[in-house]
């Protein structure tokens, strides 16, 4: 089977834009996520995943899981001088006024990573804190419903992610980072440690809108399109 994931609330865009959840929608073209996000993303219910080339299967967050980083605690992306983490290869220099863009963005990552790979039980409150540090808008409410469901389904997301970002806009409110990123993160059943989505091997392009709130950068949006791509 092709490798499938279901995890992390982003928008897809067979050439469409993510809804604010990490789920996709798709105007014609293109799928929606809010929240990374990142339609790729595969919904996996009663112990079932969808197929979906991008690891966040339907990116908007409508899709039933997420992926996250490793088996135990998922270690934590250090930022390099390019803004990538030590998992990507790229060591471009970044505008500073970009650096804080760039340190919003991979933690927003290694939060998804982290959340989706807490089994259950499901704490709201906690959860709520910790996404309303870096995630505001649709994403921030996809992301919950979307990490809500996986714990009620039993379901962890255990990976990493390689990321090459690059902030292609930023007007001091909203910025724009495009990630060519290798979504290495499984679906897991809590209840007997297997994986419920298959593999998926290709890089996918994510577009993910950032927005100044409250003092710092949040994920607002997170779109991803189906076909693969290359750094």
């Amino acid at each position: 089977m092709g490798r499938r994931r279901r995890r992390f609330p982003v928008e897809r865009t067979s050439h469409e834009p993510f809804d604010g959840g990490m789920n996709i929608r798709r105007s014609r073209s293109q799928k929606r996520w809010s929240a990374l996000t990142i339609g790729l993303i595969v919904l996996i219910s009663g112990g079932c995943s969808d197929g979906r080339p991008d690891k966040r299967s339907d990116a908007s967050g409508s899709n039933g899981s997420v992926k996250a980083s490793t088996t135990s605690a998922p270690a934590a992306a250090t930022t390099t001088s390019s803004g990538e983490s030590t998992t990507s290869a790229a060591t471009t220099s970044v505008d500073p006024t970009n650096e804080p863009v760039l340190t919003a963005y991979l933690g927003f990552w290694d939060l998804y990573i982290e959340l989706g790979g807490t089994p259950p039980p499901f704490d709201p409150a906690s959860v709520t804190a910790r996404l309303d540090q870096l995630t505001t808008g649709a994403e921030r409410t996809q992301l919950f419903d979307f990490l809500q469901k996986n714990a009620a389904t039993g379901l962890v997301l255990r990976g990493d992610i390689a990321h090459s970002p690059d902030v292609v806009s930023n007007d001091g409110t909203v910025a724009v980072v495009e990630d060519c990123m290798d979504d290495r993160i499984g679906v897991y059943r809590v209840a007997d440690n297997s994986r419920a989505d298959t593999d998926d091997p290709s890089r996918r392009l994510y577009t993910v809108a950032v927005r100044q709130s409250d003092g710092g950068w949040k994920v607002e949006t997170v779109t991803t399109r189906p076909e693969p791509c290359t750094v």
